[in-house]
């Protein structure tokens, strides 16, 4: 009688892993992104001379024409300017000038348009590409909606209207160049909030892409909401922590090949999904931490090309990186 022989098979280097390790490798898998459609790989932080800029949860301006990316950092109100490899060209703004700058845009000649405070008051100040004041603009023919109780805090510049948002009080008031009233409207009511309790949602990311569609996101409901220049709603979202939920969702971004770009704060990913499947996740990218590429607490996302730009906590400063897919 012969016993057959048991058969046996080359060994793994899984097979060789202790339980827990297998575990922790299926975790670095799935952080990197495994199976992704897109990808972000790091290139480098913004920087000067003398190195990488520290700072925390900055607002971006991207001058398409120019390639450049304009940074208002909220801590010296100073605006600094970046070509695509990521150095300082050019800074504006610290001498107080426009007073505390919430925000800028730019029109396709390269005009910029800075939303500030001065006192109680907001302000639209209209300066060159290199930030030299020009005049301030007054806003004129304004509805009643936005005589009182509107303080924007957003601005941005699509196809030759400026749109001013009062995230606060759900408001989008647009004019023209010269701050000719053309629309406004409230949009708390179209994404089902209650008006007296709008205080209790928060808008964390917001910006507007190149057809007008406004973009933005709350975390207190896991979504990011997209309402179309003819009030068209969609949103999508759902709350996790495993890859492609929303945990603490933070600041949006879109870009001219669908992709939408979302921050997750709390789990330190910035996610990439396609606006034109579905929304259908893609990948996403980043861990926690204070090593090179990591990200802590991101907030901003800014995109110019294929780079993304990300803003984060703890002087962090901002992180670049190239979409790929795959």
């Amino acid at each position: 009688m012969f016993m057959k022989k048991p058969t046996t098979r080359k060994k793994s280097i899984a097979d060789a892993l202790p339980t827990v390790a297998k575990w922790l490798l299926l975790a670095v898998f799935l952080l990197a992104g495994v199976n992704a459609e897109a990808k972000l790989d790091y290139l480098y932080n913004l920087s000067n001379f003398n190195g990488p800029i520290a700072s925390s949860w900055v607002n971006f301006g991207i001058d398409t024409a120019q390639k450049e990316l304009y940074v208002v950092n909220p801590s010296d109100q100073s605006v600094d300017v970046f070509d695509k490899s990521g150095l300082v060209v050019h800074s504006f703004g610290d001498d107080g000038e426009f007073g505390v700058i919430r925000g800028l845009t730019l029109d396709d000649s390269g005009t910029i348009y800075l939303l500030s405070n001065i006192g109680t008051h907001f302000r639209v100040f209209v300066a060159n590409f290199r930030g030299a004041l020009q005049e301030e603009l007054k806003l004129e023919g304004l509805s009643p909606l936005f005589t009182d109780d509107f303080r924007p805090d957003r601005i941005f510049c699509r196809k030759g209207h400026l749109y001013l948002v009062d995230t606060q009080q759900f408001k989008v008031l647009m004019t023209d160049l010269r701050g000719r009233y053309e629309d406004g409207f409230s949009f708390a009511s179209i994404i089902g909030v209650n008006y007296k309790k709008r205080s209790d949602f928060d808008i964390r990311g917001f910006t507007i892409d190149g057809d007008g569609t406004i973009i933005f996101s709350i975390p207190v409901q896991s979504q990011v909401y997209l309402l179309s220049p003819d009030k068209k709603l969609k949103s999508f979202g759902q709350r996790g922590s495993s890859p492609g939920k929303f945990n603490v969702v933070g600041g949006v971004a879109a870009d001219d090949k669908g992709h939408l770009y979302v921050a997750d704060t709390l789990r330190c990913v910035i996610m990439i999904f396609d606006r034109t499947d579905d929304f259908k996740f893609l990948g996403e990218y980043g861990y926690r931490g204070f090593a090179t590429g990591n990200l802590i607490a991101p907030m901003e996302v800014a995109v110019l090309g294929d780079l993304v730009y990300v803003s984060q906590s703890a002087n962090r400063g901002v992180s670049v990186y190239r979409f790929a897919s795959e």
